[in-house]
């Protein structure tokens, strides 16, 4: 059976929405226009916004979530010098669940974050936590990335046109070996899958593979168990004449 694909704006709503009842999330719908669309801020780390309360207060909304870190983005470009359809999404302002899970396993951290890794705050007096105006935020956040889902790059601190720009460079990586039997991709990159892991990062050993650096060792120990298998294929037994 076919998976139904989720929206990231549908999986931003889920993560924000999780263990909040009906009467809060009403409430946080009611206070979506009030919301002054201009003074909206999307930066990296944090998006924030300026809500227009009763009797013309102004009340000041944040969410915060800690950028990725780059010390890994180096490999992942050069991963993605091998990923066609990834790029392609990218370059298109889509971002695609397989490069979620390629960040998750090259970076040690998906792009997409849960819930226990966004603070937020709000200048307002009211006791629930979070209030109807953090909620209103994430709701409009929820619904930007249904349009813009390259905004979530902005969030987590990657830029994407830079980072196209690396990926996309004439020069090719003169150490890493051509794609086996012309494929355009590695197939070892992760599909769209919803259900797939995405907290397991990579070792060493497994990126080194990942880009082609094998040892020479293995290769030739492949070579000789190859060497070693029979030309041919033994026939099967002739089965006995019926008279």
């Amino acid at each position: 059976m076919e998976r139904k694909t989720v929206s990231m704006g549908e999986r931003w709503r889920r993560e924000a929405t999780r263990g909040i009842d009906d009467a809060r999330l009403a409430a946080a719908l009611e206070a979506l226009p009030s919301i002054r669309k201009a003074m909206v801020r999307i930066r990296a780390g944090s998006i924030r916004a300026e809500m227009e309360g009763s009797m013309g207060s102004i009340h000041e909304v944040s969410l915060q979530i800690r950028t990725l870190p780059q010390k890994d983005w180096p490999t992942l470009v050069r991963v993605l010098r091998r990923s066609k359809s990834i790029v392609e999404s990218l370059d298109n302002g889509k971002v695609p669940r397989s490069f979620d899970r390629l960040v998750a396993r090259i970076v040690g951290e998906p792009l997409f974050p849960d819930t226990r890794s966004v603070t937020f705050g709000c200048s307002c007096d009211l006791q629930e936590k979070p209030c109807r105006h953090v909620l209103a935020l994430h709701e409009l956040f929820a619904r930007r990335l249904d349009e813009k889902p390259w905004e979530l790059l902005m969030l987590r601190g990657v830029d994407l046109h830079a980072l196209l720009a690396r990926v996309q460079q004439l020069k090719p990586d003169e150490d890493l070996p051509p794609l086996a039997f012309g494929v355009p991709e590695e197939p070892v990159l992760y599909p769209d899958a919803e259900d797939a892991d995405l907290g397991q990062a990579l070792g060493n050993a497994q990126v080194r593979w990942l880009l082609g650096d094998v040892p020479m060792r293995l290769v030739d120990a492949a070579l000789a168990a190859l060497a070693a298998l029979p030309a041919t294929a033994s026939a099967p037994p002739t089965p006995p004449a019926t008279g």
